[in-house]
């Protein structure tokens, strides 16, 4: 395997973790905007997906944690985080020599884990999507009206 193909692989699977954390972005400020609407102007509510936009991975958890009941889907993203954390501040370190160089062998060895972390941040992002989608009509269609 040569360097630069080990590079891009690694580049691939941080690409889906970045993606996983653009739909808790999503979510996150999709449930302030319904909470917006159904509050209308009965009191202040400031919160905004906005302010998450330079959040960390962790912190996107916590806030859709406090966000959601689905505790199966708060857990696979937690356990995620250990592998996207060890993926983006270690793997590559990990995979050199004392020289700086690619050590081919254990790179061999971590592109299960690279292939792993790029197909379970799809179906992370595809079920945080779904999440989303349990409220996104109320946000959408649902006319509140003056009354409201």
């Amino acid at each position: 395997m040569e360097g630069r193909d080990f590079y891009l692989e690694v580049a691939y699977a941080l690409s889906g973790c970045q993606l996983v954390e653009q739909e808790l972005k999503l979510y996150i400020t999709d449930a302030f905007a319904l909470a917006a609407k159904r509050i209308g102007d009965r009191m202040t509510f400031q919160f905004r997906g906005e302010d998450y936009e330079n959040s960390s991975l962790e912190g996107l958890i916590n806030v859709f944690r406090k966000r959601s009941s689905n505790d199966q889907l708060v857990r696979e993203l937690d356990a995620f985080k250990k592998k996207r954390n060890f993926l983006s501040h270690q793997g590559i370190m990990y995979c050199l020599d004392y020289e700086g160089e690619l050590a081919e062998s254990v790179a061999k060895q971590i592109r299960p884990r690279l292939e792993a972390i790029q197909r379970q941040s799809t179906v992370l992002r595809d079920a945080s999507h779904e999440e989303a989608n349990n409220f996104r009509g109320y946000l959408h269609f649902e006319d509140l009206g003056p009354n409201h």
